[in-house]
């Protein structure tokens, strides 16, 4: 014979997306049998499932109890802590309707012979959540107590790259985001042209490095042999160039040797004219493992038959390298590592030493190659 069941429920219940909630729902219920007796003070078997969608929708949560009526035959028990199938905290009571089903044995067992479905409403926890945001906030700033200090006397920027602070009320002072950093925007260069250790300046996390070798110098003119066919000393080779991007931390050291521009040779004299020298070859320009080659010295006149001249400075070390071809001029115009589309924002290299010569009985004397550089590139 089907048994009835009356059920009072009483519900209080808080949305899942605050810490503080309570995650389970109070329910009671009054259990009477198919005489409409009351069930006093005996065990039962219940099960609570949740509902999505309609009352014959997908149960997303079940769990099952033993509660013990009392004397009035009311069961009181709290949905969430019963033995479970499924996570209560994780229903999202957005994606409603829901309905709750319950289902019970009077036997105390699991053979569940009554049960009743009836759709969960509006409940106060529910309620309250509607008037606040997902933080608790009304979204009224005059509602909150202990509101933070915007006056700027307790703003702080620890650490951070590529801050930037806009706006028509913003002050150079007393708004200082570091007294350290040096606001590298747009990028600041330095020209480096003596050896030296560079260190990394505070609030740097990026350099760009460009290097440039040092030009050969002039070679002196002079006869082949004892020809008397005087030849003009050759030209010096122009310097290299060197480029590489690199992340770096403040205070990091590099070792810096800006290369000397090539020695100028000597004109050969009466008689004979063939005692003349050589340029000397233009050093190499480093900053760290970078490097930009130097030139070669330009050959003596009485070097041989003809003019020769040194060449540019091609083994250069770096994610792009350039020389000028040829090897006199001062325009870089060979690169290796990029585009040949690219055009540097410095196409100018180190100049070339002259070569010497002699007309008659007057002579313009050889010159010294040009020193090398380093500009250094600074990012935050």
């Amino acid at each position: 014979m089907k048994k009835l069941l009356t059920i009072v429920i009483a519900v209080l219940m808080l949305l899942t997306g605050f810490a503080q909630s309570p995650q389970k729902l109070s329910y009671q219920a009054v259990v009477r049998n198919s005489a409409g007796k009351l069930i006093q003070n005996t065990a039962v078997g219940m099960r609570i499932s949740i509902i999505q969608g309609s009352a014959t929708g997908s149960v997303v949560y079940a769990e099952t109890h033993q509660p013990t009526t009392n004397v009035n035959g009311l069961v009181s028990l709290e949905i969430g802590t019963g033995t479970t199938i499924g996570i209560f905290s994780s229903i999202n009571w957005a994606n409603g309707p829901y309905f709750i089903k319950t289902e019970t044995d009077p036997s105390g067992g699991s053979n569940y012979s009554i049960n009743g479905v009836s759709e969960l409403i509006s409940v106060p926890y529910a309620l309250n959540a509607l008037t606040v945001g997902a933080n608790g906030f009304s979204g009224d700033y005059n509602d909150l107590t202990n509101k933070p200090v915007v006056d700027g006397s307790e703003t702080k920027i620890l650490q951070g790259n590529k801050i930037t602070v806009t706006g028509a009320g913003t002050l150079a002072s007393p708004y200082i985001i570091s007294s350290t950093a040096t606001g590298y925007n747009p990028p600041v260069k330095t020209t480096i042209t003596t050896s030296q250790t560079w260190v990394v300046p505070p609030s740097v996390s990026k350099i760009k490095v460009e290097l440039w070798g040092a030009a050969g110098g002039g070679g002196g003119a002079g006869a082949y042999s004892y020809s008397y066919n005087l030849n003009n000393g050759g030209d010096g080779g122009s310097g290299g160039y060197a480029m590489k991007e690199m992340d770096v931390v403040p205070n990091q050291p590099f070792a810096v040797f800006i290369g000397s521009g090539g020695n100028y040779g000597t004109n050969a004299v009466a008689p004979g004219y063939y005692n003349a020298s050589d340029g000397g070859a233009g050093q190499d320009t480093w900053f760290g493992s970078v490097m930009a080659a130097g030139g070669k010295g330009g050959k003596r006149g009485s070097y041989s038959t003809t003019t020769v001249n040194g060449s540019a400075g091609m083994n250069s070390i770096g994610t792009i390298t350039g020389y000028a071809d040829p090897s006199q001029s001062s325009i870089l115009n060979v690169f290796t590592g990029l585009e040949r589309s690219y055009l540097n924002d410095r196409i100018l290299t180190s100049k070339s030493g002259k070569g010497g010569s002699i007309s008659g009985y007057s002579s313009i004397q050889p010159t010294k190659g040009e020193h090398g550089a380093v500009v250094v590139t600074l990012f935050e």
